[in-house]
Order: structure tokens, then C-alpha cells, then sequence
């Protein structure tokens, strides 16, 4: 089943529970539950990179195709560049960046004619 869906957040840091409570219902009916985690947490993760360092509005898509489940965030800030940092024990920023690359099939970041969208595909069951 494909699925392409989209929610409007005003990019605050209630953004992440909102996102998390979407992602949940709307992919609990079609994913396991370890797929539903993992796209909950990703999810959250960009929306919180989002409302910290853009502080704008930001769109949350959902679209699965086959086995791959794509989660975009797109907000209004042109800033491109996502810095990779070392993550050591007091390591406090930069956190959700690592968990994608660990989360994650692939993503990266790409600018827009409004600002960017950071994205994320995962290898879904069901």
C-alpha cells in the first residue's frame, strides 16, 4: 500500500509531539510496531532540528512506496548545511543528526524555493 501524507507544524517545540502523535496514527494501521518507533523517533528527531535551528513553520510528509518509508521536513530557513559532529560522552547537539545515520536507509538535504527539506528513508515491513 503507498501512502503520501502531510502535516503543517508551527515549528515551536511542541512541533515533536505533534509529529510523533501523527506518525503514530497514521502509520499504526500499516506498519509494525518497530517500524512505527523508529519512523515515530525519526520523525521527531527532524521536526526538532526543524523548531531549534529554522524556527519557522515546517511540513511533516509521510510517503511510503514498497518497502521504503520516506519522512520529510521542510521549513523556511535557506541554511543548508547540517554540521557532522564528534560525538563524545559530553556530546549535548548534533545527537539527532547521528541518530539518522544510524535509523536510516539514506538521508540528506536538499534547499527549496522556500527554505530546505531534511529527509530520511527507511526500510519498512508490511
Amino acid at each position: 500500500m503507498e501512502l503520501d501524507v502531510r502535516l503543517t507544524l508551527r515549528g515551536d517545540l511542541q512541533s515533536p509531539v505533534e509529529a510523533r502523535r501523527f506518525v503514530a496514527r497514521t502509520l499504526t494501521p500499516l506498519l509494525g510496531r518497530e517500524d512505527v518507533e523508529t519512523a515515530m523517533l525519526v520523525s521527531s528527531e527532524l521536526v526538532t532540528n526543524a523548531a531549534l535551528h529554522a524556527g519557522t513553520e515546517c511540513e511533516l510528509v509521510l510517503q511510503k512506496t514498497g518497502d521504503t518509508l520516506a519522512i520529510r521536513v521542510s521549513d523556511y530557513d535557506r541554511q543548508v548545511e547540517l554540521r557532522r559532529q564528534s560525538f563524545g560522552a559530553e556530546t549535548t547537539a548534533g545527537r539527532g543528526l547521528r541518530l539518522l545515520e544510524v535509523l536510516s536507509r539514506r538521508w540528506g538535504v536538499e534547499p527549496d524555493p522556500r527554505g530546505k527539506t531534511v529527509w530520511a528513508e527507511l526500510r519498512v515491513r508490511g
